[in-house]
């Protein structure tokens, strides 16, 4: 009788005369690069699971390589994907798959790339000249929420009076998640009169966010750096609310912008010594997936040039 504790460590037992005893058995793993491709016939992820993608490195394309860019709900049958993978051997078995290092997706024509680069000790992923695939702000902190209220001049909903609203209303149920849009340190988590509980996120570049009327807050606190999609509070109705919403705003230079059309700052691309090695990393993978890509395509592609 033996049984493995997880993918490295085996349990046994051991006989000694008449006593038993349970000994480790340390099994040894090795990572190796594969590349893989395939293109998309029913879905994405029948395509993504048959070439050999876990489905966690699914989510990773769609929900953070390519998710700017792509609308996945438009992907098409032809539309096709490559990816450079880690994968775990143990024994000459293949006993999962870890980080996708690099991936590319064409659909309609366009053809999207990403690499995966440390920068000051975080993984991002970028674009083949260094552009971070990762917007520096997202357009709505909260999802499953309709627009309630516009940025301009309006009748205050509760004092009656005309004034400016300085920022968006999404209206969603108590309770719903509110993320952070964009990379920040927080500079204020409290109350604020009319704001009930607020938070209020400094980006950097001038660039500070609002979020209102929560009904409790996020593990936050003063000075804390927090990353672009960080839960920081939930929906509620505090302050001056008639009902539970998100009360959100945008402000450069102290100035309050429309959050719903301002031009969003580029996120920062790599530079000098990071960049340099980014492109010595990034050169070679790219061309191991470009001649995957003609290996297993170059039949399909001769066909269809035919056909035309």
């Amino acid at each position: 009788f033996r049984f493995d504790r997880n993918r490295t460590n085996r349990r046994a037992p051991c006989m000694d005369g008449v006593k038993i005893s349970v000994v480790a058995v340390e099994r040894t793993t090795n990572t190796r690069l594969a590349v893989t491709s395939a293109e998309i016939d029913s879905s994405l992820y029948a395509a993504g699971r048959k070439a050999g993608l876990s489905p966690a490195a699914i989510a990773v394309m769609t929900d953070e390589i390519f998710k700017y860019d792509i609308d996945f709900k438009d992907v098409q049958p032809g539309d096709r994907f490559s990816a450079v993978v880690e994968e775990t051997w143990r024994e000459g078995e293949r006993i999962g798959t870890g980080r996708i290092l690099a991936a590319t997706f064409t659909t309609g024509k366009k053809t999207h790339t990403g690499f995966r680069f440390d920068r000051n000790g975080k993984a991002e992923y970028f674009t083949a000249d260094g552009r971070p695939l990762k917007k520096s702000f997202i357009r709505m902190p909260i999802p499953y929420a309709r627009l309630s209220s516009k940025f301009g001049s309006r009748r205050h909903p509760v004092l009656g009076s005309m004034r400016m609203h300085k920022g968006v209303d999404y209206a969603a149920g108590t309770g719903t998640p509110i993320m952070a849009a964009g990379d920040a340190r927080v500079q204020f988590v409290g109350t604020q009169r009319g704001y009930g509980n607020v938070v209020i996120l400094d980006h950097g570049r001038g660039h500070t966010t609002l979020y209102a009327h929560m009904s409790r807050f996020g593990k936050l606190k003063k000075g804390q750096q927090v990353g672009q999609g960080t839960v920081i509070g939930y929906v509620g109705s505090t302050g001056l609310a008639t009902g539970p919403h998100l009360h959100y705003e945008f402000r450069v230079n102290g100035v309050h912008r429309n959050p719903l059309s301002v031009t969003m700052p580029p996120a920062e691309p790599l530079r000098g010594a990071d960049l340099v090695a980014f492109k010595a990393a990034t050169s070679p993978t790219l061309a191991r997936m470009e001649s995957m890509e003609q290996l297993m395509f170059a039949h399909v592609d001769t066909a269809r040039a035919k056909k035309r």
